[in-house]
Formats: structure tokens, C-alpha cells, sequence
């Protein structure tokens, strides 16, 4: 298979995955960019990550919020990785340790999210 129809099967995959085709382009290759539903922005040629900056927003600002962005992952990985351990548990006292554990992810996820919409306005 040609290197051309790769790179459209790779775009099909996308849409049928429930990606929305962007009308802007990747700066490197040219191919039209794709949305996830994740809201991550994807060249499906390059096959990596692209970060659109607004003309309001800095270049430094626009990389602090894909770090939050990947803090924010890595909490719901943990929060995900906690809520299987509990449900194992049959400890009452390692539950209610987990438990503990987890409202405090919970909460930091809360303010993790709040600081996030603070910083897009």
C-alpha cells in the first residue's frame, strides 16, 4: 500500500473513531488535522500530538496547560487504579485507607479542573 492511501486509511480510522477533521493543517507535514474526542489535536501523518495557540495565548502558557492536561491523566489513571483496589479489598481498615486516598485525588482533581477554566478565560 502506497504511503498516500496509508495516510488516508489512517484519516478514515480517525473519523470512523469519532475524530472531527480540522479545517487547519499540520505545521510540518501539511495533512488537515484532526480533533479527538478526547479534544486532543492529532496529525494522523506525523502521528503526534499538535498544539494550536491561540494569537491571545503565549507559547508558555499553551505547554502549562498540556501539563495540567497530562497531571489531569495521570489523576484519573490513579483514580481508576484505586477504585479497582478497593473494589478487590476485603479489608474494612486498607478500604477505608483507600478511601481516604481517594477523596484526596478526587479533590485535587476538582481544583486541578477549576485552576484549568480559571486559566482559558
Amino acid at each position: 500500500m502506497s504511503d498516500e492511501k496509508k495516510k488516508i486509511e489512517r484519516m478514515a480510522d480517525l473519523l470512523r473513531s469519532g475524530a472531527t477533521m480540522l479545517p487547519q493543517a499540520c505545521p510540518e507535514c501539511g495533512t488537515p488535522l484532526f480533533q479527538m474526542p478526547s479534544k486532543e489535536i492529532w496529525c494522523p501523518s506525523c502521528d503526534k500530538r499538535v498544539v494550536i495557540i491561540r494569537e491571545s495565548e503565549t507559547p508558555s502558557k499553551a505547554m502549562g496547560m498540556m501539563q495540567l492536561e497530562s497531571i489531569e491523566e495521570s489523576l484519573l489513571s490513579k483514580i481508576q487504579d484505586v477504585h479497582e483496589r478497593i473494589k478487590k479489598e476485603k479489608d474494612v481498615d486498607e478500604i477505608g485507607r483507600l478511601i481516604a486516598i481517594l477523596s484526596k485525588m478526587l479533590e485535587a482533581l476538582e481544583r486541578l479542573r477549576k485552576f484549568r477554566l480559571e486559566g482559558k478565560s
